[in-house]
């Protein structure tokens, strides 16, 4: 429809500008349809003056289909008490957890069927080892599968803005922290307009490990592809700003872009850095589109815009 292409503060003045001169001239020439359309929305007007504030139209949508992973890895570990399975993004996380498990219940078997007091260096030997101690009470399999299904579907809107001052301080202030509850394998994390921290110790990496999930992120925070900007710091420097993912090309200049042949190609992007449409990475010569703040270029690069850039 033509109004949803319009702002609106022009749709609201193209709408009262229509009401006046229907008023003027009487609802000359105009169908029963019509007539009936400018009534409403004449008495939307009046209604809107007197100080009720009307429900305005939902935001037009998509549907986004967040795609699995290709594959995954499940660790399934079994003994008399437990027969578990945990899913991991990769074969080796699998294993490390394992060998986890299999110190942290050394001393079950220590001693025992030529089993040494203290677990040895490398995790595969201390699982062949632990397992083959247990005598069949306990056992392990690490395999690979593919999800099945399309996914969980997002509704996003199309016309993405990133939520404002207010909404941001109210988000913020709104804040939560989850304790942890299992003292074994338990993690605290923080939460924020739904995407969720986790901030813990690994001993066995010896190492401090943050990890962001987004599968929660609130609506507002989702962009039309199904991603959530992020801009993550450590200290003072900056370790990943994709803020520039969703930063959109001229779609004028793109089908210039898309149509050129090579010299074409360059004379198009000659003027569009003079025209100020684009910017140039001055560390991998990536062109970038204006509204971009870091680097775009897929390597990644991701080095912040240049000052002097336009």
């Amino acid at each position: 429809m033509i109004i949803e292409a319009l702002d609106p503060l022009d749709a609201d003045s193209v709408i009262r500008t229509a009401v006046a001169l229907w008023e003027d001239r009487e609802g000359e020439a105009l169908s029963s349809e019509q007539v009936g359309a400018v009534l409403r929305a004449s008495q939307a007007i009046a209604t809107t003056d007197a100080g009720t504030v009307l429900t305005p139209s939902p935001a037009p949508v998509a549907r986004v289909t967040l795609t699995p992973s290709p594959q995954v890895w499940l660790l399934r570990r079994w003994d008399r008490h437990v027969d578990e399975v945990s899913v991991w993004t990769d074969e080796d996380s699998a294993h490390e957890d394992l060998g986890r498990h299999v110190r942290g219940n050394w001393q079950s078997y220590a001693g025992q069927g030529g089993m040494p007091q203290d677990a040895p260096g490398e995790d595969s030997a201390a699982v062949r080892l632990y397992y083959a101690a247990s005598g069949g009470e306990e056992g392990y399999c690490v395999y690979a599968e593919t999800p099945s299904g399309t996914g969980r579907v997002r509704t996003v809107p199309l016309d993405y803005r990133f939520p404002t001052a207010q909404q941001c301080q109210r988000a913020n202030q709104d804040a939560v922290f989850h304790p942890a509850r299992d003292v074994d394998n338990g993690k605290a994390c923080s939460e924020v307009a739904g995407v969720v921290t986790f901030t813990y110790l690994d001993p066995a990496r010896r190492v401090v490990v943050v990890s962001v999930h987004l599968d929660t992120a609130a609506e507002q925070l989702v962009r039309p592809d199904g991603t959530v900007p992020l801009h993550v710091m450590v200290e003072a420097t900056v370790v990943l700003d994709d803020s520039a993912a969703g930063a959109p090309w001229d779609p004028v200049l793109t089908r210039l872009l898309d149509a050129a042949t090579g010299a074409q190609d360059e004379a198009i992007r000659e003027a569009a850095h003079a025209a100020e449409l684009l910017w140039r990475c001055p560390t991998c010569e990536w062109d970038n589109p204006r509204a971009a703040t870091s680097c775009t270029n897929t390597e990644p690069c991701r080095r912040p815009k240049p000052k002097t850039a336009p």
